[in-house]
């Protein structure tokens, strides 16, 4: 399974466009992840879109669902903005979080700063804001195995 991860789009919707398209020249995504910060942005762009999984970041007003635990090809995936994990501040409450949910991996934003970390066998990965045109894509295996890449 491939998954591209984006946040942090803050109404760029046409930027948002050119990741996607990125994104799928180098083959199908399975499934698309937005860490906030740009809630309503994917529907924006009025395009066939495959499935998308999203949480509110700190400037999507008047929505609350902040934190989302999904399933994917057998990968239990932490996804939240970061705001009220305290991510600028470091990690250490997001890992906390992750390993209390048994998940594979924590994705979150906010900071603005792509990074990829693995701690105590969990994945940490911000895929940098998209409007600098940066995002990740996660490969599951059958086994829920999670191979990252930052783009």
């Amino acid at each position: 399974m491939r998954i591209g991860v984006v946040s942090d789009s803050h109404g760029a919707t046409g930027r948002l466009g050119t990741l996607l398209m990125k994104m799928e020249a180098e083959g199908p995504i399975d499934a698309l992840i937005h860490l906030g910060d740009g809630y309503y942005d994917l529907h924006d762009l009025n395009a066939a879109l495959p499935p998308v999984y999203q949480v509110a970041g700190n400037c999507d007003r008047g929505r609350s669902d902040t934190l989302n635990i999904i399933t994917l090809s057998g990968a239990r995936i932490l996804l939240t903005h970061g705001h009220y994990q305290h991510v600028k501040e470091g990690t250490d409450d997001l890992l906390e979080l992750a390993m209390e949910e048994h998940c594979a991996a924590a994705l979150y934003g906010h900071t603005h700063v792509q990074k990829m970390a693995w701690r105590n066998g969990i994945l940490l990965l911000n895929p940098g804001p998209a409007t600098a045109g940066q995002y990740a894509i996660l490969n599951i295996n059958p086994s829920g195995a999670v191979d990252p890449k930052l783009y």
